[in-house]
């Protein structure tokens, strides 16, 4: 039994909002041969050049090998590069080729329609106090269950 103030339904329509959105992704990405889980390492690795995959792992909040295999995808399809760094034998560094480079424009303009869509009967002078929110939401379940790390990292 739930007792206090906070709604359990938010879990109930987080769960919605995350499923029903991928499946806009993944349809929107399904001619370049990605998903709702690949498109963001492009984003990332486009905005940090030589991205390092440690560097890549700890932005996502994802496990390590998900992340892995991930980029793996994107080398062979052709959109990533990934390389040794010159300093430090034991680190791969990513960065886009030029497939990438012109797929990530298209992304970017797919990844607004998909946010648009979600935010089109809330007044625009509120999209940003609600993404806040949001945000502090995820950043607070990440949190809950990463042993040692409670900070609020983005």
């Amino acid at each position: 039994m739930v007792t206090g103030s906070n709604d359990p339904d938010i879990l109930k329509w987080l769960s919605i909002a995350n499923r029903y959105t991928r499946i806009a992704l993944d349809r929107r990405l399904q001619p370049y041969r990605l998903n709702a889980s690949m498109y963001y390492y492009i984003l990332r690795i486009h905005e940090q050049p030589k991205l390092t995959q440690d560097r890549l792992i700890s932005l996502t909040y994802l496990n390590p090998s998900n992340v892995t295999r991930a980029v793996n995808q994107l080398v062979n399809l052709g959109y990533v590069r990934k390389r040794q760094s010159k300093t430090d034998k034991r680190v791969s560094e990513l960065s886009l080729t030029k497939k990438g480079e012109a797929l990530y424009p298209e992304i970017v303009k797919l990844r607004q329609e998909v946010a648009d869509g979600l935010l089109t009967d809330i007044p625009a002078e509120q999209h940003e106090a609600l993404v806040g929110q949001i945000r502090q939401v995820a950043l607070r379940a990440v949190a809950n269950e990463t042993p040692g790390d409670k900070t609020n990292n983005s």
